[in-house]
């Protein structure tokens, strides 16, 4: 038996306060586990015409469901109550099924024409039970709380969870049939907001099978980016390492909504997505830190989210993208960051194959010298050492250095004293730009590190990282 069926068989009938009290419990029960996230307000009243028992809201979302709970289960009053309240769209939720029948197609009709759900508590187990074993239902489960519409018992909370699994399922290989009919049970369950994620989650993945998007079974015009929800749910449940399906998915998603979820290193769905549209993915700016997020992987590099910034660890470091200023990235100011010197600097530049623009560089004393290379040229090794430490001495040190990119025709500055880079104004660079340029600028790299830089954006159209090393190196990297 469920808790709802428990609570009920429980009542006294001696105490109505603590038997609303024990009805209350036992349906927030019912719709936690129909979705974790939900937050539950409990009103003071109970059965209440106008009033609401219950007010459903989500983090993050501004959406909120109202919900009456109703002792009455006769489809004729269930009608008389959805024409007073549907202009809120809420949750009637009757406390047993229907048991008389008649009216019931009216019933059916009326709520979902007013985008009103009519659900009792035992049609929300079925959808919280299948929730937890299908886990594509998951986003069925929080769409019906949000906007669900018409009448739900339990036979229909499970045709339709089984409906829209096999649909996921279908999409995925592209099969007609079966992604067709799990949109239209979409469509006939939820308001055209949500029953449009879980098209768009459908599209999504009918993309990625490498169908075309003509040929997809629902709206033709039905948007190929992905939701939040949606996106969560594909790095959760997916289960294909087909290169080309993942980089056709990242062709559907932002940094921007990538960086809304939270998902550990430990996501190999996230490695794939991230190391297969590195050419794809836009950051405003990058952040390097000398402490490592974990060691589970060893010097295996690993891409995580966290509070709304994109994170690639290994073993001794990790970076931090942000669609966001310099500002909106975390603070060193607990770490240790040394002195970068110009003969290191070009080093670095050096054996990442980049070109140096600009710099600033400042002498023992504190004086500072902007130096340009000439239109179109990069700065040269021996140049700048002859030009600058004649100017400014052997113990002066750099404080940024622009990296060009696209050819020389954009530029990304990065500062030493913050191990931060950005481009000016609203300038944006590809994950790609930002790896091959700006890291190794901003920190000391090992041979094996770069090496890892170079498998995930050699295959892109970037300059190849060419490796220069000297004997300090390989000490270095012992």
């Amino acid at each position: 038996m469920s808790e709802y069926s428990v609570a009920i068989s429980n009542l006294m009938g001696d105490n109505p306060a603590r038997n609303v009290e024990s009805i209350k419990r036992a349906v927030i029960a019912n719709f936690r586990s129909s979705d974790e996230a939900v937050r539950i307000e409990s009103t003071e009243y109970f059965n209440h015409t106008y009033a609401p028992d219950l007010v459903l809201r989500w983090d993050g979302s501004e959406e909120e469901r109202q919900v009456f709970l109703r002792t009455n289960t006769n489809p004729q009053y269930l009608r008389e109550d959805v024409e007073v309240i549907s202009e809120r769209q809420p949750i009637l939720m009757p406390l047993a099924p229907l048991r008389d029948r008649t009216h019931a197609f009216e019933l059916e009709r009326e709520s979902a024409n007013a985008r009103t759900l009519v659900a009792d508590p035992d049609s929300l187990t079925t959808l919280s039970a299948d929730r937890r074993d299908r886990p594509v239902v998951g986003l069925l489960s929080r769409a019906v709380l949000q906007g669900g519409k018409g009448v739900v018992d339990q036979e229909r909370a499970r045709s339709t969870s089984y409906t829209v699994e096999l649909g996921f399922a279908g999409a995925q290989r592209a099969e007609v049939d079966k992604t067709r009919d799990a949109v239209q049970a979409a469509e006939s369950l939820l308001d055209p907001s949500h029953a449009d994620q879980l098209t768009r989650l459908l599209h999504a993945v009918w993309l990625g099978s490498g169908a075309s998007p003509a040929s997809f079974p629902g709206a033709t015009d039905v948007r190929a980016d992905l939701d939040a929800a949606g996106l969560q749910l594909l790095l959760e449940i997916a289960r294909t390492d087909d290169n080309e399906f993942w980089s056709r998915i990242g062709r559907g998603v932002t940094l921007g909504r990538l960086c809304e979820l939270n998902v550990p290193a430990s996501s190999e769905n996230l490695q794939r997505l991230l190391n297969l549209n590195l050419d794809w993915f836009r950051a405003k700016s990058c952040l390097v830190s000398d402490t490592a997020l974990t060691h589970e992987y060893g010097s295996e590099p690993r891409w995580f989210t966290q509070a709304g910034l994109l994170g690639f660890t290994t073993d001794r470091y990790q970076t931090f993208f942000s669609t966001g200023p310099i500002s909106s990235l975390p603070s060193l100011e607990h770490e240790e960051i040394e002195e970068v010197d110009l003969a290191e600097l070009l080093d670095r530049a050096d054996a990442a194959g980049v070109r140096i623009s600009e710099l600033v560089i400042e002498s023992a004393a504190g004086g500072q010298i902007e130096y340009t290379a000439p239109q179109y040229s990069s700065l040269g090794r021996e140049e700048i050492l002859g030009d600058l430490r004649g100017a400014l001495g052997r113990r002066s040190s750099v404080k940024s250095v622009a990296i060009a990119v696209g050819g020389g025709s954009r530029h990304i500055w990065c500062d030493l004293i913050k191990r931060a880079a950005s481009g000016r104004t609203t300038a944006t660079f590809h994950l790609s730009e930002f790896m091959a340029s700006a890291l190794p600028m901003l920190t000391f790299l090992r041979r094996s590190e770069y090496a890892q830089i170079t498998r995930l954006t050699e295959p892109l159209d970037l300059p190849p990282l060419t490796l220069r090393w000297t004997e300090g190196d390989a000490d270095a990297e012992e």
